[in-house]
């Protein structure tokens, strides 16, 4: 009997052992969370990506692509150009040392007809520098709205080709003057710009030149020239000192951030049609454009105010981006030239009234409520003036 009990004892202890390893699996609960805890992280990239397609719905529903004025800020301005790295103006103090030096190339913006005159400054160049006008600089653009309006920039192959026979590199400092036409030099002076040279544009041109005994004399008119080299621009990028009319549209909408400045003569700013409405399409303005004439910029002699005069003049600015515009972008040029000088971050509109008023007229087949909804003053010509 005693065995019997004993042995039911083994088999009762026995069993109750098996029982316990038969619940060892109980570890597997902390295992449930380690399994389950990716799945939550998982689903989290889904809900940013939600997320940030919402917001990108409401620009496409509100803008129409085909519409200018749906452009808040022109792509190319978007991100203003840094601050000048040195100054795009030079005084005759300053190039007298240095124009002979074989890096420094002189061009002067000389009307060939005014240099017929005896004794005028237009007669008596810089000793050794090109001479160009502007039915070397001015044509056709595609960059324009037509290539009937014709006054644009030349191509960028053509001004390397002029370039071409300068003798000149891409290390070159080029120095543009003028002897009359201020303007028509600001303009070479701006195109020089955005090929990524090194530009200066000297101030009081020939008049002050001769005024401090510099020498003048020799020099050629550059598309005369036979090609010494094959130029190439190392920087061409206009964005950098020139907009487009869907920049200018978009700036005008935004004038928190843009301020747009005429640089006309007071009629023209009035919409009055004057001497200068030639090539335009009607007269006005565009709305909200501040007048500042580009003649007041500089003295009686042709040479750039001072910088606090300048200042003052412009305080209106505050911290916006500026374009500057005129009738076909020569005025505007000296304009621009000034202003980069100072430190503005400004553009010129090369296309200018004249293409602001082709789009604006019923001349042309552009959407024309666009501008006319910009435009104040407006009298439609119907054709070109």
């Amino acid at each position: 009997m005693k065995k019997i009990l004993s042995l039911c004892l083994v088999l009762a202890l026995v069993a109750a052992f098996a029982a316990g390893c038969a619940q060892a699996p109980a570890p597997q609960p902390p295992a449930q969370p380690v399994a389950e805890a990716p799945v939550e992280p998982a689903q989290t990239p889904e809900e940013p990506a939600q997320a940030t397609e919402e917001p990108a719905q409401p620009p496409a529903s509100d803008a129409e692509p085909a519409d200018p004025s749906d452009e808040t800020e022109p792509e190319p301005v978007a991100e203003p150009i840094q601050e000048p790295t040195g100054p795009v103006m030079i005084t005759v103090e300053e190039l007298m040392p240095i124009f002979e030096d074989d890096n420094v190339i002189l061009i002067g913006a000389i009307n060939p007809t005014a240099a017929l005159v005896p004794f005028s400054h237009a007669a008596n160049p810089i000793r050794g520098s090109f001479l160009v006008w502007t039915d070397d600089i001015y044509g056709p653009s595609a960059d324009l709205l037509s290539m009937e309006l014709g006054f644009g920039r030349i191509p960028l192959a053509q001004m390397e080709d002029l370039l071409s026979r300068t003798g000149g590199t891409p290390e070159s400092l080029f120095v543009v003057y003028h002897s009359d036409a201020m303007a028509v030099g600001a303009r070479v002076a701006w195109h020089l710009y955005m090929l990524g040279l090194d530009v200066r544009f000297l101030d009081g041109g020939v008049p002050a030149w001769r005024a401090a005994n510099g020498r003048t004399g020799a020099s050629s008119r550059l598309a005369n020239q036979a090609v010494v080299s094959e130029f190439r621009a190392p920087n061409y990028n206009p964005s950098v000192n020139n907009v487009t009319l869907e920049e200018v549209i978009a700036a005008a909408q935004n004038p928190a951030q843009w301020v747009i400045v005429d640089t006309r003569a007071q009629g023209e700013y009035d919409g009055e049609r004057t001497g200068a409405s030639s090539g335009g399409f009607g007269t006005g303005r565009i709305a909200g454009s501040v007048h500042v004439e580009w003649s007041r910029l500089h003295d009686s002699d042709g040479i750039r105010l001072p910088d606090e005069q300048l200042l003052e003049l412009f305080n209106f600015v505050g911290d916006r981006n500026v374009i500057v515009f005129c009738q076909g972008g020569v005025r505007s040029s000296y304009s621009w030239l000034v202003l980069r000088d100072l430190g503005f971050n400004v553009w010129n509109y090369d296309g200018s009234w004249i293409e602001w008023s082709y789009a604006a007229s019923t001349a042309s087949d552009y959407p024309s409520d666009v501008i006319l909804g910009l435009t104040e003053l407006w009298s439609d010509n119907g054709r070109v003036i």
